[in-house]
């Protein structure tokens, strides 16, 4: 019978050599050497914590946060359309005013603008997509290394007595704008003369305009919630009243000639002649003298152009030609006689205008003596309209008065609030807890490689030659 050789199991089992650590003696390891370790780490993160205590020691800030609300802060300028700055919150001239309490404490205006810094309070969001924005809210911080310069009470004080002052100036600056004055004399109307009653109107009603403008410029659209009144209207009933009863008012005292005093209005216009004649005269003799000088040079460039012709015929000597820089001159010179004689010609023919106007004046006057009882009744139309303009105007003044007293208020009502009153907390410039956390990972990680380190050698010292031998 013959033997069939034995088949080899397919079943290996695999042997682990004996040199081969297992995972159980690594923890066999950190548990033997769990003490050693702990107190690496404990040491460790003692002295991390106080080095950072000694070097980075904390600082008590005091923070309060504050909201600007007005118009144009959106587009970071202030209601006059100036650029805003935050630094306009803590002046020197504010923070003076605001620290009067603190005298007895013996501290300078120095040492308080040193603890004291503002910076912008911006969203997350915005931050993150790192977009173009105005902010409207505001961190005033008051910070201090030592705990015993100031109260808590003192600190917050401090900082509401900022935000506080920094209110009234706003207040003062935007709030107390001067108004616009239309104030007429008890008896304006009865004492001047219709034409300048009217012109008195006229510079009245203008600068009034300016001010409705200035006022639209900055308020737009604004509009009253008591009387529904806005500048654009007060503006409009005013040009109504410029553009037809002021004008048709003074076509009517200029076409009929209407006067108070015609004796003085003669007088006047003689004098006004008189000064007309003065004038036209010295303007004819500006003009004659221009033009005696303009002929004069014109002989001269004939006679300087013959002799230059003669000396042609002569010798030619080598002389440095400067006769285009005379030319150049006499240019110059014709033309600014020429151009001063022309303009006094003219004005002397405007003034000889004006002088005869006068003059029919006077005598359209003089023939008016005939006609009194019709000029009582235009009197008395004029006299009417001149006092419903001055009461209109007056009353326009009022409405833009009011208007802009409400505008005002509504502007400086609360523009400047504290969103979040003052409070303090203890802060490092590094953090206790991260620099902790880190020392004690980088503590562990040493106290295990060390715990390996000397179970290695303690090992590889049982297992030398020397000691099998012994």
């Amino acid at each position: 019978m013959t033997t069939q050789p034995q088949q080899p199991n397919p079943i290996q089992h695999d042997y682990y050599p004996d040199d081969e650590i297992e995972l159980i003696d690594y923890l066999r390891v950190l548990w033997k050497w769990k003490v050693f370790i702990l107190l690496i780490v404990i040491l460790c993160v003692g002295v991390a914590m106080g080095l950072t205590l000694v070097k980075y020691p904390a600082r008590q800030i005091t923070e309060c946060i504050i909201s600007l609300n007005f118009p144009g802060i959106e587009k970071h300028k202030n209601p006059d359309n100036t650029l805003f700055s935050k630094e306009q919150i803590i002046t020197p001239a504010i923070l003076t005013r605001a620290i009067v309490f603190l005298q007895k404490k013996d501290k300078s205006l120095e040492d308080i603008r040193g603890m004291i810094d503002i910076k912008a309070v911006i969203p997350l969001e915005v931050q993150e997509k790192k977009e173009l924005y105005f902010p409207n809210q505001f961190s005033l911080t008051l910070t201090l290394e030592r705990y015993e310069i100031f109260s808590i009470k003192e600190k917050n004080q401090i900082l509401l007595s900022i935000v506080d002052e920094y209110r009234k100036d706003f207040e003062k600056k935007y709030g107390e704008e001067p108004l616009v004055v239309i104030e007429f004399p008890d008896n304006f109307l009865a004492d001047l003369d219709y034409l300048d009653v009217i012109n008195t109107f006229n510079v009245r009603a203008h600068s009034f305009i300016d001010f409705l403008d200035s006022k639209i410029a900055k308020a737009g659209f604004f509009r009253s919630q008591k009387t529904s009144d806005s500048f654009i209207d007060i503006k409009n009933d005013l040009e109504l009243l410029n553009n037809i009863e002021i004008n048709k008012t003074e076509a009517a005292i200029k076409t009929l000639k209407l006067t108070k005093n015609k004796e003085n209005l003669i007088n006047l216009y003689r004098h006004k002649i008189r000064t007309i004649d003065v004038e036209r005269k010295k303007k004819e003799k500006e003009a004659l003298i221009a033009g005696n000088l303009l002929k004069d040079m014109k002989h001269l460039r004939r006679y300087e152009t013959s002799k230059s012709a003669v000396s042609e015929k002569g010798e030619t000597n080598l002389v440095l030609d400067t006769s285009f820089i005379k030319n150049l001159v006499k240019e110059d010179s014709s033309s600014f006689l020429l151009k001063t004689a022309l303009e006094a010609g003219v004005n002397a023919k405007n003034l000889e205008v004006d002088k005869e106007y006068l003059e029919e004046e006077i005598v359209f006057l003089k023939e008016k003596e005939k006609e009194k009882e019709k000029e009582k009744e235009n009197i008395a139309f004029v006299e009417t309209n001149l006092k419903n303009i001055e009461d209109k105007i007056i009353a326009l003044s009022k409405r833009a008065n009011e208007l802009n007293m409400e505008y005002l208020s509504r502007v400086v009502s609360n523009a400047v609030q504290v969103v979040r009153g003052p409070e303090t907390s203890s802060v490092r410039s590094k953090s206790v807890k991260n620099i902790v956390l880190l020392a004690s990972v980088v503590a562990l990680f040493m106290a295990v490689f060390l715990a390996f380190f000397i179970e290695y050698i303690k090992n590889a010292s049982k297992s030398s030659p020397a000691n099998k031998e012994i």
